[in-house]
């Protein structure tokens, strides 16, 4: 959906069980729509898609292969073959293995599917007339991705208001994690910054009160 200012629309359809973040963007113009990391089922996501028209969902973007981002793509899957399932391919085994996406301990497992489409960096995905940039940014996963839309970044679990993901999980890295911070604060703008879990955030906000960007003097003395 684009608003009057020309930028697209996003809607959170916040997994609370998960407390992680789903996102529905729309663009009425080109009759198009993705969903980026369904988590869990969602009742608010799915009427969300048949309202606006179930034949118009175009993309399943995962951020990255943890069950929190990716455990309802199978069931969006089957209920919308047409979507095309897109991942990092560094994660593509994620989606299959539940020790990668770390469902392996947890009482529901991830439905096992494979991604129709694996991205690397630079990819760029058609999304209307508009596209959609890929960015590889490993760390919390070797895999994890931020997909560019406008003036949005979808970061997944690479940035969070004030913060990073995690990287002591199978996979993550964080010298990795550093590189891929330090690009994310050299892009251009202030990009909206639609993030894995919590609040979204901003670019500039980042860049001045992340203090994995680098720009926020800590001393762990105190």
């Amino acid at each position: 959906m684009m608003n009057d200012e020309g930028e697209f629309v996003v809607i959170n359809t916040e997994c609370y069980d998960l407390a992680s973040n789903c996102y529905f963007v729309t663009d009425t113009e080109d009759n198009a729509a993705l969903v980026i990391d369904p988590g869990s089922p969602s009742e608010k996501l799915q009427k969300r898609i048949d309202d606006f028209g179930a034949e118009k969902l175009q993309y399943i973007l995962l951020t990255h292969g943890h069950y929190d981002h990716i455990g309802n793509a199978a069931a969006l899957k089957a209920r919308y073959p047409h979507a095309v399932i897109v991942i990092g391919e560094k994660d593509a085994a994620f989606t299959h293995n539940d020790a990668l996406n770390l469902s392996l301990f947890r009482p529901n497992k991830v439905t096992h599917f494979d991604a129709d489409k694996t991205v690397k960096d630079g990819d760029v995905l058609a999304f209307g007339k508009d596209s959609i940039e890929v960015l590889a940014t490993p760390g919390h996963t070797a895999g994890s991705v931020c997909y560019l839309l406008g003036g949005n970044l979808y970061t997944g679990d690479t940035i969070m208001k004030r913060t990073t993901g995690r990287t002591d999980f199978p996979t993550g890295n964080s010298r990795d994690m550093f590189d891929s911070v330090q690009r994310i604060a050299a892009l251009e703008g202030n990009l909206h910054l639609y993030c894995g879990h919590g609040e979204d955030s901003s670019l500039d906000f980042e860049r001045a009160n992340n203090i994995f960007m680098g720009n926020v003097f800590y001393d762990d003395l105190y």
